[in-house]
């Protein structure tokens, strides 16, 4: 079972209107493209572009996103096809904002079954990431990417007004509305959708089917929305693992950024399945296998960060440091070293295996100042800030979060759980 709060998604997405500041090249490493991403190609294969976002008035950074088609189940007429789809290997499932528009012009309007829990009453989800939640009910849809079909998929529609409140249905519930900000629209969510690629099958798990108050999952009669089970089969899964073939995982390819570490755009691909097909076979030097929330230990300033994790949803590298200022824009987290460090880490898996990594975090403010329009950049890095609501014993630091500027000029590869690849079972990272 994954943990109740979602590594997606994280902080800070920002406006960059204004801003701009000069990149470094990031350090090189072992583990560096044998062949140039994004050349790739097949029905297992959808492209992927780290760009601006459909937000024009607060463009994202390090945010990727792809085209996904959503179904009435069993239709293959009742169909929209969404762009701006963010990527997230930090989370679990797809879900849709639902005033998201469509390729056409046209927003959602699909009339997708519910999922219900005992009684017959809908379900609806309380999705927690770090920076805010998104409630809505959890509907069941046909999904394409790319060549690739996932059937019958539970997925979260955020945001749906018959879901706020704002018609018949009941309203969200206090214990989802405390815990942060809400996030229903396609201008806070920053993203159309978002799909949850993860190691893991459902977002959360066994834990979920038996605890009835588990934060995430609500059955809503007329009467009001209540905490609820949820059974495996119901909560909102990881269409990846519905695929037909490519179903043990994914590798995530983005090329690198060259020595200004940074572009105003890139364009890169992800490729569904690990050894199934000619174009996705594993060549990575790198394997390392996860604990049961899909996390590796990292080896960072004499510390041992037990729940470190690889994260396209999160824009930057999140950790604790604090021999690097982090104050200089607004207070926001961002940090600004006065020249370019080159940091090392060490990344261990469960199996034991230890690799080094090499990477580099540069002046964001600088950044920001010097390339104003640019949207991916490989060198940026913020405060993780206080990690107590998940470390054991109260720790307020054990986590390293590897963000999207890691994944620039190299291949991630994501074993899934229950999966056995050519580079042994799943749960793992590689690269």
């Amino acid at each position: 079972m994954r943990k109740a709060l979602l590594a997606g998604l994280l902080p800070i997405v920002l406006s960059i209107a204004g801003c701009g500041g000069g990149g470094a090249s990031a350090v090189s490493t072992s583990s560096a493209h044998s062949s140039q991403p994004g050349t790739a190609s097949g029905p297992n294969v959808v492209t992927m572009t780290v760009d601006s976002g459909p937000v024009s008035s607060s463009p994202a950074v390090d945010t990727p996103y792809i085209t996904v088609t959503v179904c009435v189940p069993g239709s293959t007429t009742q169909c929209q096809t969404f762009n701006n789809i963010e990527v997230d290997t930090g989370s679990y499932g797809f879900r849709i904002l639902a005033d998201a528009t469509d390729t056409s012009g046209t927003t959602f309007d699909l009339s997708l079954p519910a999922e219900t829990a005992a009684g017959g009453a809908p379900l609806a989800e309380c999705a927690q990431f770090v920076d805010g939640f998104s409630w809505g009910l959890v509907t069941t849809a046909d999904l394409q990417v790319g060549g690739e079909t996932a059937s019958g998929v539970p997925v979260q529609v955020i945001g749906d007004p018959t879901v706020s409140g704002e018609s018949s249905f009941p309203a969200i519930p206090a214990a989802c509305s405390g815990v942060g900000t809400s996030e229903d629209t396609v201008t806070a969510f920053g993203a159309n959708g978002i799909l949850g690629i993860g190691p893991f099958a459902q977002d959360c798990g066994s834990g979920c089917a038996i605890t009835t108050d588990n934060g995430d999952y609500y059955v809503c009669p007329a009467s009001g929305c209540q905490p609820s089970t949820a059974a495996l089969a119901a909560q909102v899964t990881n269409p990846v693992f519905d695929f037909q073939i490519d179903n043990d995982g994914v590798i995530v390819e983005l090329p690198s950024l060259g020595p200004s570490g940074t572009a105003p755009a890139s364009t890169g691909a992800l490729i569904f399945g690990i050894g199934t097909r000619g174009n996705n076979q594993l060549n990575a030097s790198t394997i390392l296998t996860t604990n049961d929330y899909g996390d590796i230990t990292t080896l960072f300033n004499g510390q041992s960060l037990p729940y470190s994790y690889f994260d396209t949803g999160s824009n930057a590298y999140y950790f604790n440091d604090s021999a690097i200022p982090d104050t200089c824009m607004n207070n926001a987290g961002w940090f600004c070293p006065s020249s370019t460090l080159n940091l090392e880490a060490t990344n261990e898996g469960v199996n034991g295996t230890e690799a080094p990594v090499t990477f580099s975090i540069a002046n964001a403010q600088t950044l920001f100042n010097e390339y104003q329009s640019n949207t991916a950049f490989d060198d940026i890095g913020a405060s993780a800030g206080n990690q107590s609501a998940f470390c054991p014993n109260g720790a307020s630091n054990c986590a390293f979060d590897f963000g999207l500027p890691f994944f620039f000029g190299r291949d991630i590869y994501i074993g899934y759980q229950g999966a056995n690849t050519s580079a042994g079972p799943g749960p793992f990272y590689a690269y």
